[in-house]
């Protein structure tokens, strides 16, 4: 799973150019990324507190039980292709997408909090 995230990380870096020459990326871009970025931070804080007591980490990119490293190694790929794609994608599509996935994240750091009562510590 790991190695294709990687494969398709190298080929949206590699086509990325072609896209950036018809969309350059602009300060709203930049925004709407660090939007991205702060839910994945959250995300990633409340990860880190499965180690403390009986909960289970349910992203099927983690194991069960993560360790501190596995978890920020996850968190800063995520970030990094979320940055690939949005950055490859022409504008209209970046925004939705970038739209969707900040909605999707922040919809994941509620149930966590709901669900087993994490709470975002830094």
């Amino acid at each position: 799973m790991r190695l294709r995230l990687a494969r398709g990380l190298l080929l949206l870096c590699l086509a990325a150019p072609c896209s950036a020459a018809r969309d350059p990326w602009t300060r709203q871009d930049t925004l709407w990324e660090l939007s991205y970025v702060a839910v994945v931070a959250m995300d990633c804080s409340q990860s880190r507190q499965i180690e403390d007591g009986g909960r289970y980490e349910r992203n099927p990119l983690l194991p069960r039980h993560p360790s501190a490293r596995q978890i920020t190694q996850l968190c800063l790929l995520n970030a990094a292709a979320h940055a690939g794609i949005s950055y490859a994608l022409p504008r209209p599509w970046r925004r939705r997408f970038q739209t969707v996935t900040i909605a999707l994240e922040a919809a994941v750091v509620t149930d966590n909090y709901v669900r087993a009562g994490l709470r975002v510590k830094f």
